[in-house]
């Protein structure tokens, strides 16, 4: 039987998400209508995730619901743009569109540093 997670240690995963967003408690705070104490609160497990914040949380970061409950080895989860964009290049099975598609996303951002 997996470990059920604590309320701390789900605040945890809730810092670790939003910092990884580039977010602060206020604009966390801002999406999703609650105080930046409350923010807080649930990033230090002092209160309790209810199944529909931790949904409308999990969608303002746009991760999906199971980065606060999985393991994690130190790589970043998916959003889903970027699982689309992932799964879409891979079904390209002309080696040299999905050069092309390569090369537009690197020259891209080159340009936008």
């Amino acid at each position: 039987m997996k470990k059920i997670l604590s309320s701390r240690e789900i605040g945890w995963k809730l810092r670790k998400l939003r910092l990884q967003a580039g977010w602060t408690q206020e604009h966390l705070a801002e999406q999703i209508g609650v105080s930046v104490q409350q923010i807080q609160n649930y990033e230090s497990g002092a209160n309790k995730m209810n199944t529909d914040r931790l949904q409308q949380v999990a969608n303002a970061l746009d991760v999906p619901i199971q980065s606060f409950f999985s393991e994690s080895d130190g790589t970043l989860p998916l959003a889903v743009s970027e699982k689309l964009l992932l799964d879409s290049y891979r079904a390209i099975d002309n080696k040299e569109i999905q050069e092309s598609i390569l090369k537009i996303t690197t020259n891209a951002t080159r340009q936008t540093k």
